[in-house]
């Protein structure tokens, strides 16, 4: 398949985001998106939400949709890797709650939301021997960041890299289940994501999902990542 370049289709997906009041959503791209997630409901199975990815083709900028299963954007989030791979600049805004979220200068030395894939891609050979990664992490909405771990688990189907994220902490650890992640070997792609969700329920509360993603247009990781 013919990857799209960014005149074509990430522009229009930045401008339809930019356009949109913080209260009103706004209109969905046309063109098919690169990357969707499907986020199930892990004890019903039932699709809770879908996340739609429109990247430029160097994958240095995205704008994120989230959807209800009807097709209704309930959030968006651009995302600029270009000063940091592992914390990017980040416009959040979730049209249900009437909320906007901006990072723009992050800590250099955590781990910003999205960036967290491409911190494994920074750091798959150490993971994938089996060394315990610990990290400084920064959600969406939280201004400090949380201290993480990431160790790879065992069990995995061939082909593939399951990876846990606890935090580090003995204490606060025993409350909080851990985040647990799949990927393919061979492109490093984010197969499978379970654990709470940066994109809360309609009440406003943290929700847990199992997210699985399907790639579009063939992209895999910058081959400066897999280096």
């Amino acid at each position: 398949m013919v990857k799209r370049t960014w005149p074509s289709l990430f522009a229009a997906a930045l401008l339809a985001a930019n356009a949109a009041a913080n209260s009103e959503p706004p209109v969905l791209p046309e063109p098919d998106p690169d990357i969707v997630g499907e986020a199930l409901d892990p004890d019903t199975g039932n699709t809770v939400y879908l996340e739609h990815y429109y990247c430029s083709e160097d994958l240095l900028k995205c704008s994120v949709f989230y959807l209800r299963p009807n097709r209704e954007v309930i959030a968006s989030k651009e995302l600029d890797y270009a000063s940091n791979l592992k914390a990017p600049a980040l416009t959040f805004r979730d049209y249900r709650l009437d909320r906007e979220i901006t990072i723009e200068d992050a800590d250099t030395n955590a781990v910003v939301d999205a960036g967290f894939d491409n911190f494994v891609r920074l750091q798959w050979q150490d993971l994938a021997e089996g060394e315990e990664i610990k990290f400084p992490f920064r959600l969406v909405d939280r201004k400090d960041p949380i201290k993480m771990r990431a160790s790879k688990t065992e069990g995995c189907e061939d082909g593939k890299l399951c990876l846990e994220i606890e935090l580090d902490s003995w204490l606060l650890g025993n409350f909080v289940d851990p985040i647990q992640l799949t990927y393919e070997e061979g492109s490093q792609r984010l197969l499978r994501f379970q654990g709470i969700s940066n994109l809360k329920n309609d009440e406003g509360r943290s929700q847990t999902v199992e997210i699985r993603y399907r790639y579009l247009d063939g992209t895999e990781a910058p081959t400066s990542l897999q280096e």
